[in-house]
């Protein structure tokens, strides 16, 4: 008999870890880091708590070890409600992690030609209906452009971007000289930007902006840990949870011993 897999939503998942930690003496604590400094034993992080969306003073704590693991923050289109579209699927980000979702569907891969270009023939194992959606075409090579034909990408001139109006549950794309077009579910390729600005830390980073790290997930300041989002472009929350056990292991073995 084939066991049914449950979804869970990454929120759900979240969840469920915080709720392992019910147990033990451990709270987690909602708050903005401001600034991390190292000391001679540690590091010394500067802190904001955070009550029902109200940031409070200031606060300090230190740490003898720390894992980094900020995340990353999308680049999103010039559209209203873009994170209630983002909860409804008509604004997605990662065709490896939810393409199969549009499957047979109107895809849109907006952002510049290039990099949308590459992303929608991948989109095209899922779709018979794949555009580009792009105010950069001209950038486009001749080659490029005769691919996107040979694989069935449709390439579409942007001028705007709309939502959804009353029951119409479908993104329109506007495009220069007036056509409309409609999509169900569509993918801004915009890049993202790791979140590492309040580090306060000259960190060693790799060619594309991250943290490095080596098979520890250890970061070239000794002490101080990274894993997920801010270590590399494969941006979901398995592997940065795989990530963090390997830190998480590392640290607790470079802990001094505390037998009992």
């Amino acid at each position: 008999m084939r066991a049914r897999c449950r979804r869970i939503s990454g929120e759900g998942w979240l969840a469920n870890l915080r709720e392992q930690l019910t147990p033990y003496d451990v709270a987690p604590e909602h708050a903005q880091v401001e600034a991390i400094e190292a000391v001679s034993d540690g590091f010394r992080i500067d802190y904001r708590p955070m009550r029902d969306g109200d940031a409070e003073t200031v606060r300090s704590v230190h740490a003898r070890r720390v894992l980094l693991a900020a995340g990353i923050r999308d680049g999103l289109p010039l559209v209203p409600n873009a994170d209630e579209l983002t909860r409804s699927g008509l604004l997605r980000f990662c065709p490896i992690c939810d393409g199969y979702e549009t499957e047979g569907r109107r895809i849109a891969m907006l952002g510049p030609s290039k990099c949308a270009l590459s992303h929608a023939v991948f989109m095209r194992t899922f779709s018979r209906d794949v555009s580009v959606v792009a105010s950069d075409l001209d950038v486009l090579s001749d080659a490029e452009v005769k691919s996107a034909a040979a694989s069935g990408v449709s390439l579409i001139a942007l001028s705007r971007l709309e939502a959804p109006r009353g029951a119409d549950q479908a993104m329109q794309i506007i495009a220069l000289g007036g056509a409309t077009h409609r999509f169900d579910s569509v993918y801004p390729v915009m890049g993202c930007h790791p979140r590492t600005d309040v580090l306060g830390l000259e960190v060693e980073r790799d060619e594309d902006g991250m943290v490095r790290t080596d098979k520890h997930q250890r970061t070239s300041i000794q002490r101080l840990y990274a894993a997920g989002d801010i270590v590399n472009t494969l941006n979901q929350i398995s592997v940065a949870s795989g990530e963090a056990a390997i830190a998480a292991t590392a640290i607790h073995k470079s802990l001094p011993h505390n037998a009992r």
